[in-house]
């Protein structure tokens, strides 16, 4: 094994960056973070971010791959999605330069549109997907989580859920968030919401149960915010097919999140789930495309 870096992986997201010093192979030799995400730079601004945060990493040629919202139409460029089904070849097909003097390159958006029409999108799973490279159904819980399903290497169908988003809103931005510490403080309060997610399909009213399950003496307050996110975890798993639960299933995704998910699923009578480090799945599904393209 190597310590020489053959790709520079960068993963842009919405809100961080990450970056990391990918080997042969795809192993991970080093890595950095930066808070500066895709939102609210202007195109010309992500150069210097990237130079700022890496530019060192930059000084010997070696190739740039990028994914995420950099090539989201607000971001660096756009790189155009690329329909389902979509395969690692396909996306390497796809990818865009933002300077032809520079070996930078941006994946593309995987867009899921069954008979033509438009439903669902993703940008950054369709890498890290590719680096688990496993058919069945991969989660990559998060801010969207997404629900990937893959068929002989290609992934055929998208589904998003924004449980994150709404359990960041419902926290901080509503009555029923009012006083709520932070989530992993009470297990088993995050349990009954589960269960309450799996069986109230009515969503907007469930979540009127943090309130009350509060006034009622059931629910302590270091436990809010366990039971909003267990119930939202529910509902979404309680979303699914149940035949889309009974095959294999990876996780994706940050490590306290991802148990969340895999705890539920065990609950909702889920498959064995594989839990994917989200690292290591990005470099892996960036030097599967970076090959793709030699």
């Amino acid at each position: 094994m190597t310590d020489t870096t053959a790709l520079i992986g960068v993963d842009w997201g919405s809100s961080n960056l990450r970056v990391l010093r990918i080997g042969e192979g795809g192993a991970v030799l080093d890595r950095r973070a930066d808070p500066r995400g895709a939102v609210g730079l202007e195109p010309g601004d992500f150069p210097g971010v990237l130079n700022r945060v890496a530019g060192d990493w930059l000084v010997d040629g070696a190739p740039v791959l990028i994914c995420g919202m950099a090539g989201a139409r607000q971001g660096w460029v756009e790189a155009p999605y690329r329909p389902c089904p979509t395969a690692v070849a396909d996306v390497a097909a796809g990818l865009v330069r933002p300077d032809p003097a520079r070996p930078v390159a941006i994946v593309p958006g995987v867009a899921f549109s069954p008979g033509g029409v438009l439903m669902d999108v993703m940008r950054g799973e369709e890498t890290q997907t590719f680096g688990v490279a496993v058919d069945g159904l991969v989660v990559a819980p998060g801010t969207h989580s997404k629900w990937i399903t893959v068929e002989a290497g290609r992934i055929v169908a998208i589904r998003t859920f924004m449980t994150g988003e709404l359990f960041a809103a419902v926290r901080t931005a509503t009555l029923l968030g009012v006083g709520m510490s932070a989530p992993g403080q009470d297990p088993d309060a995050f349990r009954r919401g589960v269960e309450r997610g799996l069986e109230d399909r009515s969503l907007s009213a469930a979540l009127f149960s943090v309130r009350v399950e509060g006034l009622a003496g059931r629910l302590e307050p270091g436990g809010a915010a366990d039971y909003l996110s267990g119930l939202l975890i529910g509902a979404e798993i309680a979303g699914q097919d149940p035949d889309r639960l009974s095959g294999p299933l990876t996780l994706i995704g940050e490590a306290a999140l991802s148990a969340r998910y895999e705890e539920a699923l065990e609950m909702a009578g889920g498959p064995c789930v594989r839990v994917a480090d989200v690292e290591q799945a990005t470099a892996a599904g960036l030097w599967r495309i970076w090959e793709a393209t030699q």
